[in-house]
């Protein structure tokens, strides 16, 4: 097949492989911010998938500085199949997201975040357990990979990264994340926008977008042989992460009750109060395991900041992960090794 490759020299523009006129059946979206990288070794196993249904593979970089395009070029050299990639220049997971599932051409859309690898059999895997199930979104297990400087109890970071769960392809009650997922493009992805742009900042955007399909009569379904691996560094496999990230767990469980389509002042004052209790009987606990060192120690100290998250969801404790507040830490960093740089080159 003829390759038309060109450089992504302004955002939007696209760098294209292998394309042709036969549409794919599943749109395989990696978005990916500021982690070249990552979105390699992404996207080249998702080429390298066996026993799949015809797809295309779709990289948005969410980076406005386009950090993503020579991988990209180089993966448009590489591409077996058809492969686009983008730049969506407006911060914020739900951008990149939505951006991509505008370009998407299947009648089904998988995600892969840039911080995993599929095995060779995942596309494979969520067809087969979406034909089984009839359900509008399929998930599939995920395995972190820890670093040798993953704080302890390393056992807890390697759980809290992974997505496990017994049993054959099957129809399940509890969405999961975005990330390893494979969702009917007609039921699971209504409207031109889906996914909520409110979420932009911290994230839970899949959270919303999972709540409307059910609230649409939608299903959700499990399937086994879809494993990915999770690549883990250290920085977050730390308790400073696990800190932040257990909290902002909690305040999207809140906070979605309290904006969006879903709104519900009932459920999130529910939300709010089973906070409140969790908090009253975990932090205690957590104080005790830490003391004796317990294995159990992060578990409990987890649960009681996602309770607290629940209570605090609002106003200045909002935790921003993501969009503008992501790319102005982004925009420091490069500016302090611009900096580095410049006193290096002067001295």
């Amino acid at each position: 097949m003829p390759f038309d490759a060109h450089p992504a020299e302004a955002p939007g523009e696209t760098v294209a492989a292998c394309q042709d006129g036969d549409p794919p059946l599943i749109s395989v979206i990696v978005p990916t911010f500021h982690r070249p990288d990552g979105a390699w070794d992404a996207v080249r196993s998702v080429f390298a998938q066996a026993r799949a249904p015809r797809f295309e593979v779709l990289l948005v970089d969410n980076d406005k500085a386009g950090t993503a395009g020579d991988v990209a070029r180089s993966l448009a050299a590489l591409a077996p199949v058809p492969f686009r990639y983008t730049v969506e220049p407006q911060a914020g997971v739900a951008n990149a997201r939505n951006t991509a599932v505008g370009l998407a051409r299947g009648s089904y859309v998988a995600f892969l975040d840039d911080d995993e690898v599929a095995t060779p059999g995942w596309l494979a895997g969520l067809m087969r357990a979406q034909h089984a199930t009839g359900a509008d979104v399929v998930f599939g297990p995920i395995e972190a990979v820890l670093g040798a400087g993953a704080a302890e109890p390393r056992g807890y970071f390697q759980d809290f990264f992974s997505r496990r769960m017994d049993g054959p392809d099957q129809l399940i009650q509890k969405p999961w994340g975005c990330g390893n997922s494979l969702l009917v493009k007609a039921t699971a992805l209504v409207g031109s926008r889906p996914f909520d742009a409110s979420t932009n900042e911290t994230g839970g955007e899949d959270d919303v977008l999972f709540e409307g399909v059910r609230a649409r009569g939608g299903r959700f379904g499990w399937s086994q042989d879809a494993l990915v691996h999770e690549i883990v560094p250290d920085s977050r496999a730390s308790w400073g992460y696990l800190t932040k990230r257990a909290f902002a767990f909690g305040h999207n469980t809140s906070a979605r009750w309290f904006s969006g389509e879903e709104r519900s002042w009932v459920k999130g004052i529910a939300s709010m109060l089973r906070g409140c209790l969790q908090v009253l009987v975990m932090a205690p606990l957590a104080g005790v395991l830490w003391a004796l060192r317990h294995p159990r120690r992060a578990w409990a100290w987890d649960k009681a900041l996602r309770g607290l998250g629940k209570l605090l969801w609002f106003g200045p404790f909002k935790m921003a992960f993501y969009g503008q507040s992501e790319a102005r830490r982004v925009e420091r960093r490069r500016a302090q090794r611009r900096k580095q740089a410049d006193r290096r080159a002067s001295a």
